[in-house]
């Protein structure tokens, strides 16, 4: 119905505070589709132009929900970004991974100046899907994965790593170091029932410098 989104923002900024999103098109190769959104703090955080859905080139179709991207710059800092969300198909995960890379040189064309891309989501980068240790265009001297093979960003009982943050080299100078999962059951006193009505996932975080950004 198109209300999910105005009501988490309603819901977010019942405080006071300041969020805005911008959400892609409805995506997906199936009538199920699903869309992509960035919430951000307009007193933190600006976004510095439009969202790009990637368009996939011509007479390939490597995505079945093609990645979502867009820049931002901290407020009153130097810091900023371009970000490339993607929610992996399971069953096509480890290709769908591997045809990051080009995503992530397609953002380079789009933003000549920038130096720091940062690619997150669910990548279902683990378990059957995925082999976590195994070759991929996205494990190079380019990429740094920050949210690692050991941690569990699921809320059921597997223990499996399928949600990630990985930055280009560009942002590793910016990137204080700290990075995980937010366990909002521990964190809230939730039952596990309560915590799997919010969500089988836990969210993941990563935390950068914000003046000390050189491109």
């Amino acid at each position: 119905s198109g209300t999910a989104l105005p009501a988490l923002l309603a819901a977010v900024n019942a405080d006071g505070s300041d969020y805005a999103y911008i959400a892609s098109e409805r995506l997906g190769r199936t009538s199920s589709k699903e869309q992509y959104a960035y919430f951000y703090d307009q007193s933190t955080v600006v976004l510095t132009a439009p969202g790009i859905t990637y368009p996939e080139p011509e007479g390939t179709d490597p995505f079945h929900r093609q990645p979502f991207i867009a820049p931002f710059a901290a407020c009153g800092g130097t810091f900023d970004a371009v970000y490339i969300v993607v929610h992996t198909d399971p069953d096509e995960a480890t290709e769908e991974i591997d045809a990051l890379d080009a995503v992530v040189e397609y953002s380079r064309g789009i933003y000549p100046a920038e130096q720091d891309f940062i690619v997150l989501g669910d990548l279902n980068a683990d378990g059957s899907y995925f082999d976590e240790d195994g070759a991929t265009t996205m494990r190079c001297e380019e990429y740094t994965w920050l949210i690692t093979n050991d941690f569990d960003t699921t809320t059921k009982s597997t223990d499996v790593t399928y949600d990630r943050i990985i930055i280009t080299g560009g942002a590793s100078t910016d990137y204080t170091g700290e990075a995980g999962v937010f366990r909002f059951d521990t964190a809230y006193g939730l039952n596990q029932t309560m915590t799997e009505a919010v969500s089988d996932h836990y969210p993941v975080y990563a935390i950068f410098w914000t003046g000390r950004d050189g491109d």
